[in-house]
């Protein structure tokens, strides 16, 4: 039932689309097209962040270190962009600004902090096969030489169970991330048509043609994974506005449980 409401809603002649829906009480999942890679935009920006913690958990990197933004690694898209250059920041300050603000000059810092291979084979230790980081932000050389970041709906679900368990277990890091997650400033893709009150720590990620929301809903009875991407859609608006659809249709549902 479920299921066949969302694609009910879905105009495939305007959009192709991808979304893994998971009750994460019961293990229940359903999906579709989850398997099929997409350009991730920035929800890349989600197994940097987790690679970063691994190394602050593995006492290589530390919240506290404070790291100097000056102009040569500023790009657009950018709070830090528009900042006086020679500030400096805590590296929980620029994760949060990567996350929350989606700032495209604290992703290419943190890249280039964690290293672009360690957060490839962060990626592959946990068994995850479509996602791949394979240029920085703003880089339109690389993307058209044909290197793209990528990622599948099955694999971005696989990210926040992760994250989900791990912050059940109280693990610190997980916490944090929660934490830096449900503060996430964008609101007009899966949180568009449900009540603002709702918990939700996620992140979102565009390009042209392409949107996406994933992360993990909270509410009182149930939480569950959400995860929609779009792609090849005739607007970024007309993608939102169907994420924002399929999203208020699986609320309505768990909401009911």
């Amino acid at each position: 039932m479920l299921y066949e409401k969302i694609l009910d809603v879905i105009d495939l002649k305007k959009l192709n689309c991808a979304f893994v829906i998971e009750n994460l009480k019961t293990g229940e999942k359903i999906a579709y097209n989850e398997n099929v890679v997409v350009p991730s935009a920035s929800l890349i920006k989600i197994p940097i962040m987790m690679e970063i913690l691994n190394q602050v958990k593995e006492g290589k990197l530390s919240l506290k270190q404070r790291i100097t933004v000056n102009d040569n690694v500023k790009v657009p898209f950018s709070i830090l962009n528009l900042l006086e250059s020679g500030n400096s920041y805590t590296l929980k300050d620029i994760i949060t600004l990567m996350i929350i603000q989606s700032d495209n000059t604290a992703a290419n810092i943190l890249m280039d902090l964690a290293g672009m291979d360690n957060v490839n084979n962060y990626v592959k230790n946990l068994e995850i096969k479509n996602t791949v980081l394979q240029r920085k932000m703003m880089d339109s050389q690389a993307r058209k030489e044909g290197r793209e970041n990528k990622t599948t709906a099955a694999d971005m679900a696989k990210f926040f169970e992760i994250i989900y368990k791990g912050e059940k277990a109280k693990e610190s890091h997980s916490v944090i991330m929660k934490n830096i997650l449900t503060a996430q400033l964008d609101n007009s893709v899966m949180r568009l048509n449900i009540p603002d009150d709702t918990l939700i720590a996620h992140k979102t990620g565009d390009l042209d043609g392409i949107s996406h929301d994933a992360g993990i809903v909270y509410l009182p009875n149930v939480d569950y994974i959400f995860c929609g991407l779009t792609w090849d859609a005739v607007t970024n608006n007309f993608a939102r506005e169907t994420i924002g659809k399929i999203s208020k249709i699986a609320y309505d549902y768990f909401i009911s449980l």
